[in-house]
């Protein structure tokens, strides 16, 4: 968010507006950008700009101040034109990428775990190959499952007793 702001405070920062225009009309590169910008800023945004919603309701159900709500709202729709002004370099980067990102994620906990249909799980193989930035989060999901798997979590801790006593039930 700073880093957005501080591009924005630049007096010589700017944006191809027709891109950013062309883009909006199409609901899929719209959500594209959105789903690039922090959920902090992007909740606010969506409640503000999609649902009508007024900056003193979105404080009220977020539990932040009116300043720190119209500071989100503010910011976010900062990182919401950057994000349509980038998708160009971004769509030249992944051009040659089978699937959009969004589609692959979608998928990435069903092929974790062996359970998707060949013909999606090889798409999802594919676009890891290719893309530029699924890998790495692919690489952190497997690196946490896997540390779960291997016993790394406090039971004690992190399940509430009453549900650890449930399970243990349904095991028996």
């Amino acid at each position: 968010a700073l880093e957005v702001e501080k591009r924005w405070q630049d007096d010589d920062y700017t944006v191809d507006a027709a891109v950013v225009v062309t883009r909006t009309e199409t609901a899929e590169e719209v959500r594209d950008a959105l789903v690039r910008i922090p959920v902090a800023y992007r909740s606010v945004v969506v409640l503000h700009d999609a649902e009508g919603w007024t900056a003193r309701e979105i404080a009220d159900v977020m539990d932040l101040s009116l300043p720190a709500a119209k500071q989100r709202l503010r910011r976010g729709r900062m990182m919401l034109v950057s994000a349509m002004a980038q998708g160009h370099e971004r769509r030249i980067a992944t051009a040659n990428v089978p699937l959009r990102c969004w589609d692959a994620r979608q998928h990435v906990s069903a092929y974790l775990d062996g359970e998707l249909p060949q013909p999606t799980a090889t798409a999802v193989e594919q676009h890891l190959a290719t893309c530029p930035t699924c890998p790495p989060l692919y690489a952190s999901l497997v690196s946490v499952r896997d540390a779960m798997a291997g016993g790394l979590q406090d039971p004690d801790t992190v399940i509430p007793d009453a549900l650890a006593q449930r399970i243990r039930s349904l095991q028996v």
